[in-house]
């Protein structure tokens, strides 16, 4: 399905990059539908989510190690599938007190989860940063928890030119703007009946903002 708006312009580059990553995407997605133990994550998981991703990253532990430190993971997807359910990010916009309060739970988790991958040795796995988590989030609830990605933030005007590292082109500490990320998405879909899905789709295939 096309969902971009014809009259933006798009960076031909971007739309070849999304539909080569989305067959990954679809494939991983695929293989959480296969799993017996949907919740249960392992390395196998890891490497869906870095061939998706692409990149240099790469996963720099044994495997025993990192399905050990994934147990917690796991917790952290479970606790999310009881307090949401089947949600969709739209049905939490700040309209009323008991969806602002959702929304504000939907944040103050996938933070949490983001924490996982930096704070304890116990739980942090080289290689495995917070991008990559957030692309496992959407992959396990795609309707609900957006991928956090530089192209997106920069075309949502999210962030502005001081939050890029000059040399390598990165945002500068990229988990504090989930939040406002996961709050812009749901205004939008909401206000464009659009899923987040179709969302991130336009805008990563837009031609890329000049920073401010």
């Amino acid at each position: 399905m096309e969902n971009v708006d014809k009259s933006v312009e798009i960076d031909k580059r971007a739309e070849t990059t999304w539909k080569k990553a989305d067959v990954s995407y679809k494939n991983y997605q695929d293989y959480i539908k296969r799993k017996d133990d949907k919740f249960k994550l392992t390395l196998i998981d890891l490497l869906y989510i870095s061939n998706f991703k692409g990149g240099n990253a790469s996963i720099h532990e044994e495997e025993k190690s990192v399905n050990d430190k994934l147990k917690a993971y796991s917790e952290k997807l479970k606790e999310i599938e009881d307090a949401f359910k089947n949600s969709k990010l739209s049905d939490l916009a700040e309209t009323e007190t008991e969806a602002k309060a959702e929304l504000e739970t939907l944040t103050k988790v996938v933070d949490e989860c983001c924490n996982l991958t930096k704070i304890s040795s116990d739980t942090k796995i080289d290689g495995f940063s917070v991008s990559y988590l957030s692309a496992l989030l959407n992959a396990y609830f795609s309707d609900l928890i957006p991928i956090l990605d530089r192209r997106i933030l920069i075309n949502l005007e999210i962030v502005t030119k001081k939050d890029q590292v000059t040399t390598t082109d990165a945002i500068k500490d990229i988990q504090k703007y989930y939040n406002p990320l996961i709050r812009k998405m749901a205004t939008l879909s909401k206000s464009n009946a659009k899923s987040i899905r179709e969302i991130d789709e336009e805008y990563f295939k837009r031609k890329l903002l000049e920073l401010k």
